[in-house]
């Protein structure tokens, strides 16, 4: 699926989800034209938003915001932390899957970072 494909796809998901969160969900998505080519595994954004939206606490007060941009051919997803203290539906294997997924597409690994104030997660541009 072609990135243009899929960020088109992700703004109808956000839609979704900022009618569920309102204003304790919030995002940036910043993408140049001259990637929209570029191809991406399908529902990539989509998993790596719904990761987000489990794994954190989602209100008013300290909102979840989300970017999505390109840097160096990778299509970037970040998010500031306000992690839960417990995910129920969590397995701990979607971003090991993903992983495995782009080690058969591409030659470059996903990139996973997280500090204190974010979780960066790198999916390289097919």
């Amino acid at each position: 699926m072609t990135l243009k494909d899929e960020l088109e796809f992700v703004k109808l998901y956000i839609s979704l989800q900022q009618t569920r969160f309102s204003k304790g969900l919030k995002f940036e998505i910043n993408v140049r034209e001259e990637f929209l080519h570029y191809k991406i595994a399908p529902v990539t954004l989509q998993n790596l938003i719904e990761n987000a939206i489990k794994h954190n606490i989602i209100d008013a007060e300290t909102p979840l915001v989300i970017e999505i941009y390109v840097e160096e051919e990778y299509i970037v997803v970040k998010n500031n932390l306000n992690k839960k203290n417990m995910v129920e539906t969590s397995n701990k294997k979607g971003l090991a899957q993903f992983k495995k997924l782009y080690k058969y597409l591409s030659d470059k690994p996903i990139i996973v970072e997280e500090n204190k104030e974010c979780f960066i997660i790198k999916i390289p541009l097919l």
